[in-house]
């Protein structure tokens, strides 16, 4: 690289907790029954992604505030034999980071440099999420100060 990429700002959030749902058949609208009913209930959804597998199977990864978890979990076993999914999983500790920007979308390079980064600090990255202006993932907790120090380095932050 051959100098830092301007960027409107690096944001960090913790006390989040990772949760999955997996193998969900496609036609049950997995993405519209978990998240509809987890904001009808108030609790915010940080950093959703969602992908079809090699089975055809739906699935979908998304951050919690952690004081949300065992509601976030009720409402989601109630839903469970209705989307059909195979597991819900959860991981405890977790921080979100995002690197924002105008014009992200225009720009090549902004993922890469904030990946190749974290990678190199040994950062393991859980969940990507990106938008026109954010680059958004989620890490462990005990990871994100080191995450965004190496952002830091790598990007010219205002």
């Amino acid at each position: 690289m051959h100098g830092k990429i301007a960027v409107g700002g690096i944001t960090k959030k913790d006390g989040l907790v990772l949760v999955r749902i997996l193998g969900a058949p496609a036609h049950r609208g997995l993405a519209g029954q978990a998240l509809s009913g987890l904001g009808l209930k108030g609790i915010n959804i940080t950093c959703v992604t969602s992908f079809v597998d090699n089975e055809g199977l739906n699935n979908i990864c998304f951050a919690v505030d952690r004081d949300d978890l065992d509601q976030t979990l009720g409402i989601l076993q109630g839903i469970r034999d209705e989307i059909q999914a195979r597991a819900i999983e959860y991981q405890r500790g977790c921080s979100a980071i995002s690197v924002y920007g105008p014009h992200f979308s225009e720009r090549p390079a902004i993922a890469g440099t904030i990946f190749q980064a974290t990678a190199a600090a040994g950062v393991e990255v859980l969940l990507i999420s990106t938008s026109f202006s954010t680059v958004s993932f989620v890490t462990a907790e005990d990871q994100a100060n080191l995450a965004v120090t190496r952002l830091h380095e790598n990007f010219l932050v205002p």
